[in-house]
C-alpha cells in the first residue's frame, strides 16, 4: 500500500473538512462549504470517503475535496494529505481557504406554468397498443396508472403531424409525452422519444405528488419503466406508488421531502450512466430520510422493462 493510499484511508473528508476550518458540517445532505448554498445540495457519503456537489456535478475522494477547498492541484492535495497524516515532516505554507461571499439574491426567474393538453383515458385499443409497444404482458398496471391520474392519452402537434400520444404527468409540476406509434418527435432537435412539456419542472419525479401516506415507493428512470413498475407491482404489492425521473438529473429539492420515512426501491438501468444516476438518487433520498434499496438486472444494458420482458425474477426482500 502506498503512502498516499494510507493517507487517504487515515483521513476522511469529514476530518479534512474540520482541519481546513470549512464552514458548516459534513453530512449526507448538507450545504456546500465551497460556495453560497441556499439549500443543501452537497453530500459526504461512503463513511466519509466520497463527496458530491449535486449542483455543480463535482465530486470525488478526499484528495479531490482538498484540491477543491484550497484551489490547488491534485499533486499538491496529495502532499497536504501526506503532511497531515505524518508521512511528510516538512510543512508547506498552504493557502488559506477562501469561501465565497454569499451571493446577492437574484429575483427568481418567472416559471411559466405547465399547461396540460386535453387528456383523456384512452380507449381499450389504445391501452392494448401501448401494452404491445412496451412489450408488457398485461395492461392492468396501465389501467391503474390511468385511474390514478398519472397516465393519459392526448393528441399533440409534431410538425405537420398530429399523432396520438401517451403522457405521464404529475399535477401541474411535470409532464412527459411519447408518441403512441413509437416514433421519435420529428419537430424536436435530435428527435428524442420523450418530450417534456413546456412549463414542466424537469427535475420533479413524475408521480411524487401522489406519494402521500404510501409506504412503498418504486422509483424508476424514464416513463417506460414507470409502466413496467406498475405492471410488476399490480400483482406483487398490496400498496404502492410509482414515480419516474424523466432524465438523469438530481431530484428537485422540494420533492425530496415527500420521500421522508418511505421505503424506496430504485430500479436502475444497468449501464454506467444509469448506475451513476441511481447512486446519486440513492444518496439524495437517503439524506432526505428514506430507506433506499437500489436494484438492477444482472445483464448489462437492461432496464426494468427489459427485465420483465426477459422473465427475470425481482425480489424486494
Amino acid at each position: 500500500m502506498s503512502a498516499l493510499t494510507e493517507a487517504k484511508a487515515a483521513l476522511t473528508i469529514c476530518e479534512a473538512w474540520h482541519r481546513l476550518s470549512l464552514p458548516g458540517s459534513p453530512g449526507k445532505s448538507c450545504r456546500s462549504p465551497f460556495r453560497h448554498d441556499k439549500s443543501p445540495s452537497f453530500s459526504v457519503y461512503e463513511d466519509g470517503q466520497r463527496w458530491k456537489d449535486h449542483a455543480t456535478g463535482e465530486g470525488g475522494d478526499v484528495s479531490d475535496f482538498v484540491a477543491a477547498a484550497l484551489k490547488i492541484s491534485l499533486s499538491d492535495a496529495a502532499r497536504w494529505l501526506l503532511e497531515q497524516t505524518g508521512h511528510h515532516t516538512a510543512r508547506h505554507n498552504w493557502p488559506k481557504v477562501k469561501t465565497s461571499a454569499p451571493a446577492m439574491p437574484k429575483a427568481p426567474a418567472k416559471q411559466e406554468p405547465l399547461r396540460l393538453p386535453k387528456i383523456d383515458r384512452g380507449t381499450i385499443a389504445e391501452l392494448s397498443q401501448l401494452q404491445r409497444l412496451r412489450g408488457l404482458k398485461l395492461f392492468a398496471g396501465l389501467q391503474i396508472l390511468t385511474n390514478r391520474g398519472q397516465l393519459g392519452f392526448c393528441t399533440l402537434q409534431d410538425g405537420s403531424e398530429s399523432p396520438r400520444c401517451w403522457i405521464i404527468y404529475d399535477s401541474t409540476r411535470n409532464a412527459s409525452a411519447r408518441r403512441l406509434d413509437g416514433k421519435p418527435w420529428q419537430s424536436l432537435p435530435n428527435q428524442p422519444k420523450a418530450k417534456t412539456l413546456k412549463g414542466s419542472l424537469a427535475a420533479w419525479p413524475l408521480g411524487a405528488s401522489r406519494i402521500g401516506e404510501a409506504y412503498t415507493i418504486l422509483f424508476c428512470e424514464g416513463t417506460p419503466d414507470l409502466l413496467a413498475a406498475a405492471t410488476f407491482a399490480t400483482f406483487t404489492l398490496p400498496e404502492w406508488e410509482a414515480v419516474a425521473m424523466p432524465g438523469r438529473m438530481p431530484i428537485h429539492r422540494e420533492a425530496l421531502k415527500l420521500f421522508k420515512g418511505k421505503t424506496v426501491f430504485i430500479f436502475a438501468h444497468n449501464d454506467q450512466p444509469g448506475l451513476d444516476a441511481a447512486r446519486e438518487w440513492q444518496a439524495q433520498l437517503t439524506g432526505a430520510g428514506a430507506a433506499v434499496t437500489a436494484l438492477c438486472s444482472d445483464t448489462e444494458g437492461r432496464d426494468l422493462n427489459d427485465v420483465l420482458n426477459a422473465g427475470e425474477s425481482i425480489s424486494l426482500t
